[in-house]
């Protein structure tokens, strides 16, 4: 008997395939969670991006811009870059605000007036009344790995203030 467990002792064949098999679902527990936070960084700068095309249109177009077409904007700048996600956007404005604080935060909000122009009175303390919208959007990131549960209910998110010209 004792024969035959020096035998087992210096037999090494299947060794490299027993430590394969504890090392690697750690190891693609790390390769996942690696390419799921790539994910992430890719799908909130394109989010980025669809957010930065809605601006953009807003300042372009000024105080007469609607909120669906900021909308549409976001959606398809973002689908563009390739999120293919669906994205939530919430568009406030155009209104009229009074830029104050330090750091500049909008102030009181008030109408527009009928030519969509801003008249509103502001605080000596604040700059003179502008026409804002502040474009946000967000979507629900859907992880890689199965294992990746804890980022299941991940919102990634992008926000923007523009003041209309």
């Amino acid at each position: 008997m004792s024969g035959l467990g020096t035998l087992l002792r210096r037999d090494r064949r299947g060794l490299a395939a027993l430590e394969f098999a504890l090392v690697a679902p750690m190891l693609l527990l790390i390769l996942g969670g690696i390419a799921d936070f790539g994910l992430i960084m890719v799908g909130r700068s394109r989010l980025a991006n669809g957010v930065a095309q809605a601006a953009q249109l807003a300042l372009l177009s000024g105080a007469g811009v609607s909120a669906t077409s900021i909308t549409t904007n976001v959606q398809n700048g973002a689908s563009r870059a390739g999120l293919t996600e669906a994205v939530t956007v919430t568009v406030t404005g155009p209104a009229c605000y009074c830029v104050t604080g330090t750091p500049a935060s909008l102030g009181t909000k008030s109408t527009l007036s009928a030519n969509n122009t801003c008249t509103a009175t502001c605080p000596a303390s604040a700059t003179g009344p502008g026409t804002f919208v502040t474009i946000a959007a967000k979507y629900t990131f859907q992880p890689l790995m199965p294992l990746s549960a804890l980022l299941s209910s991940l919102t990634i998110g992008q926000t923007t203030t523009v003041r209309l010209q």
